[in-house]
C-alpha cells in the first residue's frame, strides 16, 4: 500500500503542526495565541501534546495512545 507524505515530517510532527493550526483558541478565556506552539512528550507508549495559554494559562491537551 503506498503513503503519501503531505508536508514533510513524521506524522506526529504531522498532527502537532495541525493542533497548532486549528486549536489557537483558549477554550477557557478565548484568547487567540498567533504564536500558538504545542509541546510534544511521550512515555513510549503514549504522546502527550500540550499547549499553556499565555493569557490565562490554561492547559490544552491531547494525547495519542501508540
Amino acid at each position: 500500500m503506498a503513503t503519501r507524505n503531505r508536508g514533510g515530517g513524521t506524522p506526529l510532527e504531522r498532527l502537532r503542526t495541525h493542533y497548532e493550526r486549528t486549536r489557537s483558541r483558549c477554550t477557557a478565556c478565548g484568547y487567540v495565541d498567533e504564536d500558538c506552539e504545542w509541546t510534544a512528550t511521550t512515555t513510549g507508549r503514549r504522546v502527550t501534546y500540550e499547549h499553556v495559554c499565555p493569557s490565562c494559562g490554561t492547559v490544552d491537551t491531547a494525547e495519542i495512545r501508540l
